[in-house]
């Protein structure tokens, strides 16, 4: 049981995969006469739409379409409550008793993400990518101990970014829906990410150009979570003998006639077989579902980009990243 919760967690950090939306505009922002009837000269682009016109009020823009490689490491804590379980085919009865302490997830992943600038100020993208993650969960009652969990994910998603621009300022506001395939758990869990970013842009050299910037994310995440978990895989071998002792505790005492069914059947399967699946069914939350952001972004001339941004106050996380971008 505390595996498959500890699988849970690890799907919030997964979230945060989206990497860095695509610039809101190429640092450049203002053209001058002369640069605008270069660029218009020789511009045959499809995308993005209004292109043209923005390019002849003075806005130069970025390459339309991305391909990127993202790396992320983060660490998140999560609050647990209103625990339900059952083994074979009997319903799910709330185990309330049951008290977590604290809960903490880590991970890392990598993502392959696509966008494109449909209109100069929307962009919109998928992402794509495996990752591997670490949770740490806390059991403070009726026993006290610690479950640490490895397992590997899957996550693929869609978002959209809107951005203005004002000379070398500019402004974002993302948001996106990523689903999270873990291993451990049965379907995919949704979460929806709001990211606000704001930034200032410079040139580095005649060709390359850097910005940096600071925002706030939030994520929202689908509140129950059902499915089963293998005895075995949810309670570390030190602490079988505390849970199949629990019939005969003072705690078991104070537990409903129900609950103590519940109790009494898992005991007893867990006694015969330690591979026992066991239902469970759980609601969860961010602890914080804010958090700060700051990065940075690096313009190889116009074709490749560099970013990192890192999350701090309410989560921790370190993002790279790299794409090329093309005409289309």
């Amino acid at each position: 049981m505390n595996a498959r919760r500890s699988c849970i967690l690890t799907t919030f950090l997964f979230s945060c995969l989206v990497a860095v939306p695509a610039w809101a505009q190429n640092p450049d922002m203002v053209l001058s006469q002369a640069d605008r009837d270069s660029i218009l000269a020789d511009y045959h682009q499809v995308f993005p739409i209004w292109g043209r016109k923005a390019i002849e009020r003075g806005f130069a823009l970025p390459r339309p379409f991305g391909i990127g490689f993202n790396a992320v490491y983060l660490t998140q804590d999560i609050d647990i409550s209103n625990l339900q379980l059952s083994t074979g085919s009997d319903p799910l009865q709330p185990l309330d008793v049951i008290q977590f302490g604290h809960n903490e997830a880590t991970a890392f992943s990598q993502t392959i993400r696509a966008d494109l600038w449909v209109f100069p100020f929307l962009n919109v993208y998928g992402l794509y990518g495996p990752g591997q993650a670490n949770t740490s969960v806390e059991v403070t009652n009726p026993v006290s101990f610690t479950s640490s969990v490895d397992q590997n994910a899957t996550t693929y998603g869609v978002g959209l970014t809107g951005a203005m621009g004002i000379k070398r300022n500019w402004l974002s506001v993302d948001v996106n829906w990523t689903w999270s395939d873990l291993e451990k758990l049965d379907k995919p869990v949704q979460i929806r990410i709001l990211g606000l970013r704001y930034g200032r842009a410079f040139k580095v050299s005649p060709k390359n150009k850097a910005a940096f910037w600071l925002g706030t994310m939030n994520q929202k995440v689908e509140l129950e979570t059902r499915g089963s978990v293998s005895f075995e895989e949810a309670v570390p071998p030190e602490f079988w003998g505390q849970i199949e002792d629990l019939p005969n505790t003072p705690w078991y005492a104070d537990l409903t006639p129900a609950q103590k069914q519940v109790i009494d059947r898992l005991v007893e399967r867990i006694q015969d077989n330690r591979s026992t699946p066991i239902n469970y069914g759980i609601d969860k939350e961010l602890s914080d579902p804010w958090n700060m952001l700051a990065g940075g972004q690096f313009f190889l001339g116009s074709h490749w980009e560099f970013r990192a941004e890192a999350g701090f106050i309410g989560r921790t996380s370190i993002l790279g990243g790299m794409a090329y971008r093309f005409g289309l």
